[in-house]
């Protein structure tokens, strides 16, 4: 199965993918967004059911206790791995935990729980299917079939099992968004949003592309949710279709979007965090100037309130990985399938339209949002200013903290050859750390100048 996943992505490298004109490139300006309020947001995000199943927090405490344990750090697990669970009272009456949205949008960082930071320790190269099958069983015989807890954890196992062996990434650190995203659609009916396990309503390849967890603070600064621009149109219905792992129907899809402008409004509230360290203020003074004449036309300028341009790349200018939007446009069944779905026929309209380019990122913060590039496959900014040092095999420690404040990224080990899941293979399609080359042209002390800018955003 996994050398039927790598010989795809091969595949699809190597097709002809009919690609539109660059003029049909678009970023269309999103619809204004009722104001909500922030505290009820984040409340929502920590304690709300728009993930409405999971598991008895009995299980979830002894799963907290072990995860710390020896036998998790010899399983590779760590405490970064995974973040706190939602936790929520169910419709029968019992406590409930789930993933939530933080699952990918916080990370641990420097004895800090950062939210809107991407979780850059995932690990979702693992194939949980053994042990989500395990924890089913004992959770059937502790509490039986006919049990609250069970009724409440059946359909996150009926997700599970939809999932299994569909969205493994090939290392640890990227997550599949994406990708379950679309296999869960592919799996409801478009019009009702109601699952069925047993049919799906689109074709669903087995090509999984890695993609980089973004920072949600730069989200208030987007007209496209994501970095191929294919996610437009409101907002808060593409926040919702998050919630396709464990939704029920259209009814459930609304009271979860009437608490949403809620989380956006908290979203619009988070900074990133400030720079530690001294920063050499006469030098970065320097970098501003090459960063003005060199960057700022794609990732903005930061006096003030800024100026971002909301710019979609095209794929030939950019030269960056091209898996990902090729993806979409050879393969168009999520995109018929949601621009037909409740998120695009009921008001306010949401709409997805795969798109032969890129938008660079806004830069807030970037300081700390390692790794880089959409798939994650560079490890520190010097490396992305200088196309020629970024490693091709590379691996950094996820049981232990190690950032280069200096680098501005995750220190990491440079190998010869591609050995294991925690090693980064920039050789496979999807994984490739090419093009941006906008930084070769400058010397070693014009980047060690823009680094030090950077470290002021």
């Amino acid at each position: 199965m996994q050398k039927e996943r790598v010989r795809s992505l091969y595949d699809l490298q190597n097709s002809v993918t009919p690609i539109p004109e660059d003029d049909s490139l678009s970023i269309i300006p999103v619809p204004a967004t009722e104001e909500g309020n922030a505290e009820a947001g984040y409340k929502y995000l920590v304690e709300g059911n728009a993930f409405s199943t999971g598991i008895p927090v009995e299980m979830y405490k002894l799963f907290v206790r072990m995860k710390d344990s020896k036998l998790a750090k010899w399983a590779g697990y760590s405490k970064f791995a995974i973040n706190d669970f939602v936790i929520f009272k169910n419709e029968a009456g019992s406590v409930t935990a789930t993933p939530g949205c933080l699952h990918c949008h916080a990370q641990q960082f420097n004895n800090e729980y950062i939210i809107g930071l991407g979780n850059s320790y995932s690990q979702f190269q693992v194939n949980t299917a053994p042990y989500l099958k395990l924890l089913e069983e004992v959770i059937k015989m502790r509490y039986g079939k006919n049990s609250g807890e069970w009724k409440t954890a059946e359909r996150a196992f009926e997700a599970s099992h939809v999932l299994a062996n569909k969205i493994q990434t090939l290392t640890q650190g990227p997550t599949p968004a994406q990708k379950i995203a679309e296999v869960m659609a592919s799996h409801r009916d478009p019009v009702t949003l109601q699952f069925r396990a047993d049919t799906t309503y689109f074709y669903v390849p087995p090509i999984v592309i890695p993609e980089d967890a973004p920072a949600l603070w730069f989200s208030k600064k987007r007209k496209a949710l994501t970095v191929n621009a294919m996610r437009q149109g409101g907002f808060l219905k593409h926040i919702v279709s998050t919630s396709l792992l464990t939704l029920k129907d259209t009814t459930e899809a609304r009271e979860i979007y009437n608490h949403t402008k809620d989380v956006w409004a908290y979203i619009k509230t988070l900074r990133p965090p400030k720079y530690p360290y001294p920063i050499d203020q006469d030098l970065a003074n320097k970098g501003k100037k090459i960063f003005l004449q060199t960057c700022s036309q794609c990732h903005g300028t930061y006096d003030g309130e800024g100026d971002y341009p909301n710019k979609l790349i095209p794929a030939a200018d950019i030269g960056t990985d091209s898996l990902m939007w090729k993806y979409f446009i050879k393969y168009p069944g999520y995109t018929d399938w949601f621009n037909k779905s409740w998120f695009a026929a009921s008001e306010p309209r949401s709409f997805t339209k795969p798109q032969p380019g890129y938008v660079p990122p806004p830069l807030d913060g970037v300081w700390i949002t390692a790794p880089y590039f959409h798939n994650g496959s560079v490890p520190t900014i010097e490396n992305v200013l200088n196309s020629r040092s970024r490693p091709k095999y590379w691996k950094r420690n996820f049981t232990k903290e190690e950032y280069d404040y200096s680098k501005l990224g995750w220190r990491y080990q440079s190998l010869s050859r591609s050995g294991g899941r925690k090693t980064y293979n920039t050789d496979i399609p999807g994984y490739g750390n090419y093009g941006h080359t906008f930084g070769d042209h400058l010397t070693a002390f014009e980047r060690k100048a823009v680094i030090e800018y950077l470290k002021t955003l």
